[in-house]
């Protein structure tokens, strides 16, 4: 095979990788377990960047010896070299995500994963794509385990596991809010800076009522952009407060941030909205219009052709991703039935860690 040369980079294959980062990479200079790496090059002490002072290149290995004192060698897999390749630029990792409304989820039920019978990681797909996913068969004495399996359960105010239970009115003093329905929200929008996982675990639900309402907050945000571009912006460029006051455990929290984050590109990656907790407090002339993007947009949160509604059963966890999908539920009456479920937090990171992990060729 023959390689090309420069005085910055080689090509292998059509592909250009540069000596700089080829030293760096090398696999003698990293940790096998964690793959991370051993060699610090000391660019800053460098007057040029690292530089060869003889390649080989075959059909299955390129061989680099370095101009460094003492001597090293760099042996690279041409085949590891490929499906590492940045050139050109590599997109960025897709997640195929499908954005939809009731309609869509209806005409095809999203599939349930059996916990007992999970043997790869291939239950987190809908995760990625559809923004949840539904787990059966975890008995409630194991949910904190397999949770954990993942990543560590997020020590909220209240602890790593909440419990959400409504119990029969009749036999207990209970307030009338008490089964009230809950319009779609994130959690936890007084906190800065978090991309969560949700779980809600269901213990118990001897209640016809009370179906779980999930509302995919992106596929709203993109048809509210389409409609409402002036409001739109004013949701993605406006930071609000969002506040709690914890009177049992003496905190107060408050978190400034948009309703709306996209990236540079402006890809949504971010739909924070929890009408409890946000307390907009901004320039007199900035408060009305912000209120009209704010209720537009709630108004369309709020519309059965995005809900998806289902009635969790007993020993079903339902994970989603918090800063996407919005969740709440249809009222119910206590008096007819017990409802208990269980609710907490993992980070994000640890499930986008666990599928690059599955991904990545070492």
């Amino acid at each position: 095979m023959t390689a090309i040369q420069t005085q910055s980079f080689i090509t292998v294959k059509n592909k250009r990788f540069h000596y700089i980062w080829l030293r760096e990479n090398c696999p003698s200079c990293r940790y096998a377990a964690p793959y991370q790496q051993l060699y610090d090059p000391n660019i800053s002490d460098r007057p040029e960047n690292p530089q060869p002072l003889s390649v080989d290149l075959n059909e299955d290995t390129l061989i680099i010896d370095w101009d460094e004192t003492p001597a090293h060698r760099s042996v690279f897999s041409v085949e590891w070299l490929l499906d590492h390749s940045y050139d050109p630029q590599p997109e960025v990792d897709s997640d195929n995500t499908i954005l939809w409304d009731r309609a869509k989820l209806e005409l095809r039920s999203p599939q349930t994963y059996d916990a007992l019978k999970i043997n790869n990681e291939s239950w987190m797909e809908p995760l990625f794509r559809l923004g949840f996913v539904i787990l059966e068969n975890i008995a409630p004495d194991e949910l904190e385990s397999f949770l954990s399996s993942i990543g560590p359960i997020y020590n909220a105010d209240y602890g790593k596991i909440m419990p959400l239970e409504t119990r029969d009115r009749a036999k207990n003093s209970l307030p009338l809010s008490d089964g009230c329905a809950l319009p779609p929200h994130n959690d936890l929008s007084y906190w800065g800076g978090h991309h969560l996982a949700q779980f809600l675990y269901c213990v118990d639900h001897q209640n016809p009522g009370g179906y779980s309402i999930l509302v995919d907050g992106f596929r709203v945000a993109e048809d509210f952009r389409q409609d409402h571009p002036q409001y739109f912006q004013i949701l993605v460029e406006t930071p609000v407060q969002f506040w709690l006051l914890d009177k049992m455990h003496q905190y107060q929290f408050c978190n400034t941030a948009t309703i709306l984050e996209c990236d540079r590109e402006g890809k949504l990656t971010t739909v924070r909205f929890s009408k409890r907790n946000c307390r907009p407090h901004l320039l007199f002339e900035e408060l009305e219009h912000l209120y009209q993007a704010y209720h537009t947009f709630f108004r369309y949160l709020k519309k059965p052709d995005y809900q998806y509604q289902f009635q969790l059963q007993p020993h079903n966890c339902l994970l989603f991703q918090n800063f996407r999908v919005l969740h709440g539920r249809t009222a119910f009456d206590p008096a007819l039935g017990n409802r208990k479920l269980s609710s907490g937090y993992l980070d994000w990171h640890f499930f986008v860690g666990r599928k690059m992990f599955q991904n990545y060729k070492i």
